[in-house]
């Protein structure tokens, strides 16, 4: 992108404050957390496998202890769950079980696109995650979060720059299976520092 021949009015990594935060007043998370493969509400093929790994790893740096996805998703396979959306066929109580979880993260993807027209472009990652306690299925914890990136351009020029250039980092992304990043990195921040303090 040429920085003098793409003047954008605002480039700006902005998201909604979010939702209400929910917390149990039974709020404790203690043993082995089973971060469980995301619900899909997008198109997008590669989301839940970049944003499940996102959230193991941020919830590894908070302190818990997360399980393996690969042995979760082995596990999930030997019941015939195969997919995110098909969990809550199952209670917690099953779920923790087969794991060998104490607590299981459930989360939603429910916007993950891009937005390319005239002189706007927008990118955009909003995901639902809440925590629920494997033996009583009691919901700890529950936030919507969301990462978005919004420019705009101010003449034709830049409008046809910014909309070659954002179909190039797409692209770019695509190749590397790791779409819309740096919005999807800010959407799980944004969702994890919603909870409690350890």
């Amino acid at each position: 992108m040429r920085r003098a021949g793409l003047a954008i009015c605002l480039g700006l990594l902005i998201g909604c404050a979010g939702s209400q935060v929910y917390v149990s007043g039974k709020y404790a998370v203690s043993g082995k957390v089973a971060v469980l493969p995301m619900s899909n509400e997008s198109n997008d093929l590669d989301a839940p496998i970049f944003l499940r790994k996102l959230l193991c790893e941020g919830m590894t740096q908070r302190g818990f202890y997360v399980l393996s996805p690969t042995e979760i998703d082995a596990q999930l396979k030997t019941q015939g769950f195969t997919d995110g959306g098909q969990l809550h066929a199952a209670t917690p109580q099953k779920l923790g079980e087969w794991t060998g979880a104490d607590t299981l993260l459930y989360s939603t993807i429910e916007n993950f696109d891009y937005i390319n027209v005239g002189f706007y472009s927008q990118r955009r990652v909003k995901i639902l995650a809440k925590l629920v306690d494997a033996r009583t299925g009691e919901r700890l914890w529950e936030a919507e979060r969301d990462g978005t990136t919004r420019l705009f351009a101010t003449n034709k020029k830049q409008a046809e720059d910014l909309f070659a250039a954002q179909l190039a980092v797409k692209a770019v992304e695509k190749m590397a299976h790791m779409p819309l990043q740096a919005e999807s990195r800010l959407a799980v921040l944004r969702l994890l520092n919603s909870l409690p303090r350890r």
